[in-house]
């Protein structure tokens, strides 16, 4: 990166604050070479690719942690479709709250978080939709979800974009909403047109057009039932889903064209005004698509690429989808139980995973499985594993819960993960199992288990940009482990004398360094930085102790 002038060779600090990768001596000069770095600065193009469509293809190398692209949304909401009794949206912030405990916005009535809540005089929040909002004259006291609907927020605002941002609009409807996938009949289309389309336009737009005939002024020139059925494809086609404090979805110009994959090289954050930032997470070569993934990281390949096929209406075809071992993570794989009086070590997987009727074949024996049976199993499995967590489960029924999965299951199957994950948090924290309490060999048990999922995670988030609270936990538990350990042994005198001591000291401070590194793009979320705290704090105590005792510590081999 230049330290000097791109413009006259003076000494700079300023630099372009999209890359990050020129300098300037002044304002004027970064604004008289723009036309010269303009093309260099965005690392990638927008390309028509003839399978997927429109797609963003990087123009150069571009290094992990690189920005590649940062910018505000086009229109912003609460997030759409919600359960039908819990906490809802606030109209104005987005914060979650009990529609039937909370305030009322003065001018419609919504449920909101408080009566002065600055979003709701934003005329890019809830600002202008409180005006069409507030036409219905009619007020709720009982059955606020099916009157205030939070979730038709979204395509009210979309709608709105008409009048006060045409141009945005226009971006807005040149994105993909997939009619053809959610033409009249679907399931889809009568969801939409239950929860959103009739809602709107009964309820707001009907009113708004009388009073539009009365004053000769339009404020929507589009209102059709297609014109909301696109504009609810839109959304959920191309909308980004924000979880920090709030629940946002978020449309934006240039984001919206990250292509799906289940390996992908960015990763991406949010600011508190929905503001996107892109990043590199793996090195990305100039002529790769730049990616991300619109599905969860721990799921096996049959049910990311079914939620991808329901939801975004194309099917994967990625590295990891095509191969039947998810890069060699195992993660939808199952034991083979063989034949009767023959038992089986071997491993079924699926001979074509891209095939979704495909035959599930052992590694060792001749024993097949048709798909509906392993489904089947799986299924009744997740049901399971759902129903316990949701309970508030002790160790000893996780680990019960475990074993039997594991007569099935490959012990780095996805729900045998989630199993595992929940143990080693729960391991040196429970009553009954705090670290005082675990065995020498539950302590092994409990490193063990947490390499196990650290080498899967490398394995399907090898940037870490999808998992890196759940590799951040891994990291800060197996150092919880090795501590407890050293501690023992330290209080019995083996010190750093005995190479096991000195090794699981090393691997200790690794640890908590990946941790740190791992959870440092997390900070700004609240999970994130609540266990950075924490893994800090763990640090701190094993530096003193480190320092106290005169510890000289050898950088660990990777």
């Amino acid at each position: 990166m230049s330290e000097t002038c791109a413009k006259c060779g003076a000494p700079s600090e300023l630099k372009c604050s999209a890359c990050k990768l020129v300098s300037y001596c002044n304002k004027e000069h970064q604004k008289e070479d723009w036309k010269n770095h303009k093309t260099n600065c965005r690392p990638f193009k927008i390309a028509d690719d003839p399978v997927i469509g429109k797609c963003l293809i990087a123009t150069r190398d571009i290094k992990p942690g690189e920005q590649i692209l940062s910018e505000y949304p086009l229109v912003s909401g609460p997030r759409p479709h919600f359960v039908e009794e819990g906490p809802v949206p606030c109209p104005g912030c987005c914060r979650l709250i009990i529609g039937q405990q909370a305030a009322r916005c003065k001018g419609c009535d919504f449920p909101v978080c408080n009566p002065d809540c600055p979003g709701l005089q934003d005329l890019n929040r809830h600002g202008q939709e409180c005006l069409v909002l507030g036409i219905r004259a009619t007020r709720a006291v009982d059955g606020l979800h099916e009157f205030y609907r939070q979730d038709a927020l979204l395509a009210l605002r979309c709608l709105l974009l008409q009048s006060r941002k045409p141009q945005k609009f226009a971006r807005l409807m040149e994105m993909e909403a997939h009619l053809d996938k959610r033409a009249e009949g679907t399931d889809i289309y009568r969801e939409v047109e239950d929860r959103v389309v009739d809602y709107l336009l009964s309820n707001f737009i009907a009113p708004l057009k009388m009073l539009e005939a009365k004053s000769g002024m339009t404020v929507v020139q589009q209102s059709s039932r297609e014109i909301l059925h696109k504009i609810c494809g839109i959304i959920d086609v191309n909308g980004l889903e924000i979880s920090q404090n709030v629940e946002v979805t978020a449309l934006y110009p240039t984001a919206y064209l990250l292509e799906h994959s289940c390996l992908p090289n960015t990763v991406y954050s949010f600011d508190s005004d929905c503001k996107i930032t892109v990043r590199a997470a793996l090195p990305v070569t100039a002529g790769d698509h730049v990616t991300t993934m619109y599905t969860h990281c721990l799921w096996g390949t049959q049910a990311r690429r079914e939620h991808l096929r329901e939801t975004k209406y194309f099917a994967c075809r990625c590295r990891r989808c095509c191969d039947p071992t998810e890069l060699g993570s195992f993660l939808s794989a199952l034991r083979c139980i063989g034949v009767e009086q023959e038992p089986c070590t071997g491993t079924q997987l699926p001979v074509d995973p891209l095939d979704e009727d495909t035959e599930w074949a052992c590694d060792k024996c001749d024993v097949k499985l048709p798909n509906a049976e392993v489904v089947s199993l799986v299924n009744g499995i997740g049901e399971e594993v759902d129903n316990l967590q949701y309970s508030n489960p002790t160790v000893k029924e996780l680990e019960s819960l475990l074993s039997r999965m594991l007569t099935f299951l490959h012990p780095n199957h996805y729900h045998a993960y989630t199993v595992k994950h929940s143990l080693v948090q729960l391991y040196g924290h429970q009553q009954g199992y705090t670290s005082n309490q675990l065995t020498d060999d539950c302590l092994a048990r409990k490193a063990a288990m947490c390499k196990e999922l650290l080498d899967v995670n490398s394995k399907i988030d090898p940037g870490n940009s999808r998992l890196p609270v759940y590799t951040g936990i891994l990291f800060h538990e197996l150092f919880l482990a090795n501590w407890t350990v050293i501690k023992r042994k330290w209080d019995m005198g083996i010190k750093t004398k005995v190479k096991s001591v000195l090794a699981l000291m090393v691997e200790s401070k690794h640890s908590l360094e990946q941790a740190i590194d791992i959870l440092k793009r997390e900070k700004d979320t609240p999970p994130g930085e609540k266990l950075l705290k924490h893994v800090r704090t763990s640090f701190e105590e094993f530096q003193r102790f480190v320092e106290r005792n005169k510890i000289e510590l050898a950088p660990q081999k990777v």
